[in-house]
């Protein structure tokens, strides 16, 4: 039934791919960086780059303010995000 649901939904198209069954996952703690990481997990990752395509903003990281707030801004380049581990 569950998996059933997610066919539908084209965001979970990579979550999908890799849930083999129902269990409690932690993919979620609430901060900024957990927020960003879940976003990208499920293919959704709006970066004001990418935002700036519909609407007029500063792409400009809001986190450390050095460049483009971009997919490799944000996974490689910016000082303001640091892995934590949950649990």
């Amino acid at each position: 039934l569950w998996e059933e649901r997610m066919q539908g939904k084209s965001a979970l198209t990579l979550y999908r791919a890799q849930k083999q069954e129902i269990k409690k996952e932690q993919l979620y703690d609430n901060s900024l960086g957990s927020s960003m990481l879940f976003e990208a997990r499920m293919g959704v990752l709006r970066t004001k780059a990418y935002r700036a395509k519909f609407q007029e903003i500063d792409t400009l990281c809001d986190i450390c303010n050095h460049e483009r707030e971009t997919i490799e801004h944000a996974r490689l380049r910016c000082t303001g995000l640091r892995p934590t581990l949950l649990g």
